[in-house]
């Protein structure tokens, strides 16, 4: 209940009681009425110490040179499975195969982990790339190249060069015939 619905039923009873004692009372009995004193405020509550929660964020840890994400081979491929590992490695593919797969095999990578490439054909400038693992702990990571339909690749030396983290970390090539 409200403290000042309290305080307030609290007076009426007493000036009710007040008003029966008056009028029951002869004059000589009355006792003179008094003002009651004046209460203190009620106390104010403490505030809780908040506690931490899941939104709290995580201390920075920069990675030691053991806990720096890394690639450790880069594989291609026609096809991979559902754990992102190539199926029969290759480095040589025909003009018209419609998917190569560049499979990095990954150490201590995060999602934050920034992977990227360079892809050159001839020596030239092709292309490049950039992605970030979908959840800490990947094994495997691919970057892939699809061919248009219709369309055919041009035969030649192909080289990637393969970052983490801006800092390069492989240089690979495959073929196509």
């Amino acid at each position: 209940m409200d403290k000042k619905l309290i305080i307030g039923i609290a007076a009426a009873v007493a000036l009710a009681g007040g008003l029966v004692i008056y009028f029951a009372a002869s004059p000589s009995q009355v006792a003179p009425v008094v003002a009651p004193a004046p209460q203190p405020p009620p106390p104010q509550p403490v505030p809780l110490t908040p506690k931490a929660t899941s939104t709290t964020p995580k201390p920075v840890v920069k990675p030691t040179p053991s806990t720096q994400a890394a690639i450790t081979s880069v594989v291609f491929s026609k096809a991979i499975i559902a754990t992102g590992a190539p199926i029969s490695p290759a480095t040589t593919f025909s003009s018209s195969t419609p998917t190569i797969y560049a499979v990095l095999s990954l150490k201590n990578a995060i999602q934050r982990t920034e992977l990227s490439y360079v892809r050159y054909y001839e020596g030239k400038y092709v292309n490049s790339g950039l992605s970030h693992p979908s959840k800490d702990g990947m094994r495997y990571f691919h970057f892939k190249f699809v061919l248009t339909p219709g369309q055919t690749r041009k035969v030649g030396h192909y080289t990637l060069n393969f970052y983490v983290n801006g800092k390069k970390s492989q240089s690979v090539s495959y073929f196509v015939q």
